[in-house]
């Protein structure tokens, strides 16, 4: 594989106080590039200073869809009770955590 191209991506939204880091190699066997890896803030800013190639992006949410995806998670909350599958409830609170804070900040 040929790792001639990389890039480095910032993903951030100010407002909500999210930051991450990807990198991205070019796959010149199928000429796309490959899929996101995440890394580290001090890696990204390591490579920066290296002068390889990054970029940043705004992340923005639409917070009707973060909505409507706590409806469904609640909806399944609601079957996963009736399973008494705790493994299942666990993970499906945890979702409905993570989406409601992105509605509280």
């Amino acid at each position: 594989m040929n790792l001639s191209k990389v890039k480095y991506i910032c993903e951030f939204n100010k407002e909500l106080g999210i930051e991450e880091y990807y990198k991205r190699v070019y796959l010149n066997e199928s000429n796309i590039w490959g899929v996101k890896r995440k890394i580290t803030k001090s890696t990204f800013t390591k490579r920066k200073s290296e002068g390889y190639k990054v970029e940043y992006y705004n992340i923005t949410f639409d917070f009707s869809v973060i909505s409507d995806m706590i409806l469904d998670v609640n909806s399944l909350l609601y079957v996963a009770e009736m399973t008494n599958d705790e493994n299942w409830i666990n993970q499906l609170e945890a979702k409905k955590k993570t989406l409601m804070s992105l509605l509280i900040k």
